[in-house]
């Protein structure tokens, strides 16, 4: 059987210290077909000048602002419809969900399956994405958040969007999370996806700004959660994964946005030695995999980290930290690492 070429997608709001090795590792551990970085404007034409000088796979950086003008939308438009008052999540947020849901709509000849990748998340130990079998091709994706902690009344919210717009029951698993921080997309589950948006709200108007809409009425949704539980529904043997205790057990997430302990102690390590640790520090993927390698043993390599740039991981209440952070040994908060209550 042929290889299958398949291409990524990553919204991306800053260029971070890490989002060299990101991209290098994906091309790395997946060599897909290309990768399509979705950024604000000028994030995104400087990103494409950087990349030409990474060991990448083809990179190409699309601006967020005039993404959707295929649909005749801005984003300006799109994120004019929502009016959230005091609340948790910015039009942006929203946005970025569509961005993953509605690649197809701005990129031209994006793959039919799509990976969807969250700019913070880098593979070490990964995971395979496609697995060959008798009848073709499968494209699981590896549950990483267990379902245990979190804030449980989001997720009420999240099950009362999918239940009342798509009518499908939620899906469900019964130690992860459908909100893997990557997920497989296909065009064909998308687009019929979309025309129930639209049917739900009985409006011709484009399914982008019925989604903001729905925020509005719902107060939130959840981009992974929804198309897994629509395709569980419609199209079952599309929806593959790898279950958490597989390679959700190791992963790890953790703040640092350039500041943190990982990256710190990744600069005194002889990993960086002749690399630049200053306002240029970019490391490779090769340099970051050296690293992680001669800090883990004897424990296992985690199956990918996810570096948090948002402070409120310093700050969040010990009952809302998910496992993933919590158990962290780069967790740069005190209490967390040693335990305490």
């Amino acid at each position: 059987m042929a290889k299958e070429a398949f291409d990524f997608v990553i919204p991306l709001f800053q260029i971070r210290w890490n989002t060299r090795a990101v991209l290098e590792g994906l091309t790395t551990q997946y060599q897909p077909r290309a990768i399509h970085v979705i950024a604000p404007g000028p994030q995104a034409r400087s990103l494409q000048e950087q990349a030409k000088n990474w060991d990448t796979a083809p990179v190409f950086c699309h601006e967020e602002e005039s993404f959707f003008e295929p649909c005749g939308l801005s984003k300006e438009t799109i994120c004019a419809e929502i009016d959230l008052g005091e609340s948790l999540y910015t039009p942006g947020w929203f946005y970025q969900q569509l961005l993953k849901l509605g690649a197809y709509e701005g990129i031209e000849n994006l793959s039919e399956w799509y990976v969807v990748w969250d700019s913070d998340l880098l593979p070490v130990d990964t995971w395979p994405l496609i697995q060959e079998t008798e009848s073709g091709n499968e494209h699981p994706f590896a549950l990483l958040q267990h379902k245990n902690w979190g804030n449980p009344a989001i997720v009420g919210r999240w099950a009362t969007w999918i239940e009342s717009v798509l009518g499908v029951e939620p899906a469900s698993d019964e130690v992860g999370t459908f909100v893997p921080h990557h997920m497989w997309f296909k065009q064909e589950h998308l687009k019929s996806f979309a025309k129930q948006v639209q049917t739900y709200f009985k409006s011709d108007d484009h399914w982008l700004l019925l989604m903001m809409r729905s925020a509005n009425k719902f107060g939130t949704f959840s981009e992974y959660w929804i198309y897994v539980s629509w395709v569980a529904a419609k199209a079952p043997s599309d929806l593959q994964y790898h279950p958490y205790n597989t390679y959700g057990e190791t992963t790890e997430r953790f703040f640092d946005d350039g500041t943190g302990w990982f990256s710190a102690r990744l600069r005194e390590s002889p990993a960086m030695e002749g690399e630049p640790i200053g306002d240029n520090f970019s490391p490779s993927y090769e340099v970051i995999a050296q690293f992680i390698k001669a800090e883990y043993p004897p424990d296992p390599l985690p199956s990918s980290l996810s570096f948090e740039s948002s402070p409120r991981h310093l700050k969040k209440d010990r009952k809302n930290m998910h496992i993933e952070e919590s158990r962290s040994r780069w967790n740069p908060r005190e209490d967390v690492r040693n335990g305490d209550s």
